[in-house]
């Protein structure tokens, strides 16, 4: 789990930052409360907990679920802030420690007038593989009991080796096997609470997590929502649960629902539109488990803007994210979540780079090779052919091609899964895990050394690497044999994907700090009003709120034996891309708007030009060939972040090839691309 003072973090998609936060409140008179201050504006309850400011109302259970909120989103996120405890127990039988962590949510719910607060036994012991924490308090709003559930989101330390293990679906219904026994734990201690607090009559579920505990959400929503399709017996004691009266939000939480299943309505069923998850499409924790296993959500994916998908209202967007930012106390020169360019080689250069890589790598990698300063690294190459290539399409390119390589679901069962789950139990043990930086730099390292792992003793760099890494008394030659097979298919990634192996290995501290719950509680406040009032009225401002996008997915169009490519809108009067060569000369990127990325690999000597562009629009593209051959190829496919009704429930959806058969013609051919689903 991330800790405030000895800063402790999880390895790969979870390490999250519990850095504290001030928030401004509304100017008018408190008063005193138990370990918070509170105050009402109208039917708003201002609360300051724990140098956190929360805002409540029982409005926000008067409407039905089905209609997002945004004051419950913020809430919800911060619920899930403050389910993580803080610090690391001093060692393995340190049980003061371990019986305290629900402390922090226990305030969270008793500062907004939740009551009867109760957590299961994995929320006051020590973690293991399959424990998960649950947390719940009630409230009386009207004639109904509203009962908050929160599923700790943090600081589950050897639960990560649950993560990995999807299991080939028999005994979970082809969902995420962890997390679905996670969200069958998370059900029956709400069942347990209803009758231990003797709660009957009308019930209000509210649930909500993040990341690991946003997956658990996920899916224990999911569940209900199916029990009450089917009119089920979804609660004990006589209480009583609509499909309206469930509200469950999670954030960057990982893809556990699966298109697959046969007991459960499909993911992209109206029975889950009570469900909403918010993402970031830079965070690279929602895009696992794999699509391309038929993972996704359940529910309703909103997503964060970023430049990319929405440039007319990014900086308007991360003007009033950075004044929230700034108020909630965190130091505005350390966010770098939306910084990340291409480093690598062009092609010929391959083995130069890799050279430089063994030579480099283990020994100071993290000054040497980390180092980019004016743009400059000693060892790697800046890739200037890449335009407005954002963290999103190079992860999510990157995740494709390991895919391939590791090929299917039942693969990954018998080959991976089980050596990535004892490699993670070894390494996350809850007295000694990584520290922050400590595991961005492991990452970084491993992530380099694969790129150069085809040379003659990089692969004893690598076990070096990692042995020094590993925890004391742990039979690290093992343990690393475990994952070997990951660590090659890892490698072998390099070789279709070289670019961005490099700059997600480099940019990875960037990366994740998409995953931190500061960072997203400050999104989540930029889109809602109540802060963004409270703001203006207290420093003269006049911010507005950015919504939140309902897709973020992204096509890729190819071009083979192209050398003069432009992108423009339906009607041609606006040009978004341009890019100039001629014959058997590297061509140029000239102009390239903002929202449109460019990845380009030289004519002369590779494969050719990508254009990524948003999907659900029309474009013309206009193309001019230099090519000796005597045809040229178009082909276009759509990535989608999730399974969407627009996405028809597809990973990618690949369209027909275009191709035009003529001989050294310098004309231009014109193609309509339709992107709409």
């Amino acid at each position: 789990m991330t800790n405030t003072r000895t800063r402790n973090y999880r390895f790969t998609t979870r390490f999250i930052a519990c850095v504290l936060c001030i928030i401004t409140v509304f100017s008018i008179g408190t008063v005193a409360m138990t370990g918070a201050s509170a105050a009402v504006a109208g039917n708003i309850t201002v609360v300051d907990y724990n140098s956190k400011t929360l805002r409540y109302s029982d409005d926000y259970f008067r409407h039905s679920s089905t209609q997002y909120d945004s004051h419950l989103a913020t809430l919800s996120c911060i619920m899930t802030h403050f389910s993580m405890p803080l610090d690391n127990p001093s060692s393995k039988d340190d049980t003061n420690w371990y019986h305290n962590q629900p402390e922090r949510i226990r305030g969270f719910f008793k500062s907004i007038g939740f009551n009867d607060f109760e957590a299961n036994k994995d929320y006051t012991s020590r973690s293991s593989f399959d424990t998960i924490g649950v947390a719940a308090a009630n409230r009386k709003v009207d004639d109904c009991t509203v009962i908050g559930v929160g599923i700790r989101s943090g600081g589950y330390f050897r639960e990560w080796a649950n993560n990995v293990y999807l299991g080939d679906g028999s005994k979970s219904d082809y969902m995420h096997e962890g997390w679905y026994n996670a969200a069958k734990k998370a059900l029956a201690f709400i069942n347990e609470y209803i009758t231990a607090k003797n709660i009957t009559g009308k019930v209000k579920i509210w649930i909500a997590g993040f990341s690991r505990g946003g997956a658990t959400a996920n899916l224990t929503a999911g569940l209900l929502d199916n029990m009450i399709d089917k009119n089920e017996k979804v609660l004990p004691n006589g209480a009583t649960l609509a499909h309206n009266d469930l509200y469950a939000y999670t954030f960057e939480a990982p893809q556990g629902a699966n298109y697959n299943s046969k007991n459960v309505k499909k993911p992209g069923d109206s029975i889950y539109n009570n469900i909403f998850n918010v993402v970031n499409p830079n965070d690279l924790v929602p895009k696992v488990a794999m699509s391309q296993y038929g993972f996704t959500r359940f529910g309703t994916d909103k997503f964060i803007t970023t430049e990319f998908y929405d440039p007319a209202n990014f900086k308007a967007n991360r003007n009033v994210f950075k004044a929230m930012y700034v108020a909630d106390n965190m130091n505005w020169n350390n966010y770098k979540a939306d910084t990340f360019e291409m480093y690598g080689t062009p092609l010929k250069n391959v083995a130069s780079l890799i050279a430089k890589l063994t030579v480099c790598l283990p020994a100071g990698v993290a000054d040497t090779a980390l180092q980019i300063k004016n743009g400059k690294n000693p060892i790697l190459e800046k890739d200037n052919t890449k335009a407005n290539y954002n963290a999103n399409i190079a992860t999510y390119l990157l995740l494709d091609e390991l895919m391939k390589n590791i090929g299917s679901r039942d693969t990954y069962c018998k080959k991976y899964q089980s050596g990535i789950s004892n490699f993670l139990l070894a390494m996350m043990n809850d007295v000694n895990a990584l520290k922050k930086d400590e595991l961005y730099t492991l990452l970084t390292k491993v992530l380099l050394t694969a790129a150069a792992s085809k040379v003659p003793g990089a692969k004893d760099k690598m076990t070096a690497i990692l042995k020094k890494a590993l925890p004391s008394g742990v039979d690290s030659d093992a343990v690393i044999k475990s994952i070997t097979p990951l660590l090659s298919a890892v490698a072998s990634v390099y070789w279709n994907r070289p670019n961005e192996l490099i700059s997600v290995g480099l940019y990875i501290k960037e990366i994740f700090q998409n995953h931190e719950t500061d960072v997203n509680v400050a999104h989540l406040e930029a889109q809602d009003s109540y802060y963004i009032d409270a703001y203006n009225a207290k420093n003269g401002a006049n911010l507005q709120p950015v919504g939140l996008r309902d897709t973020a997915d992204f096509g890729r169009v190819t071009f083979k034996d192209y050398n003069d490519i432009g992108l423009y809108n339906g009607n041609a009067s606006k040009r978004f891309v341009s890019v100039k060569g001629a014959k058997g000369v590297k061509s140029k990127v000239e102009q390239c708007d903002k929202g449109f990325a460019v990845g380009y690999y030289s004519y002369a000597t590779e494969d050719g030009l990508e254009l990524f562009v948003p999907v659900n629009q029309n474009y013309t593209l206009n193309m001019k060939g230099y090519s000796l051959k005597p045809y040229h190829i178009v082909s276009y496919s759509a990535f989608y972040q999730s399974f969407s009704p627009n996405s028809a429930h597809r990973v990618r959806d690949s369209r027909a090839n275009f191709s035009d058969w003529f001989c050294g013609n310098t004309s231009f051919r014109q193609i309509k691309l339709n992107t709409n689903f």
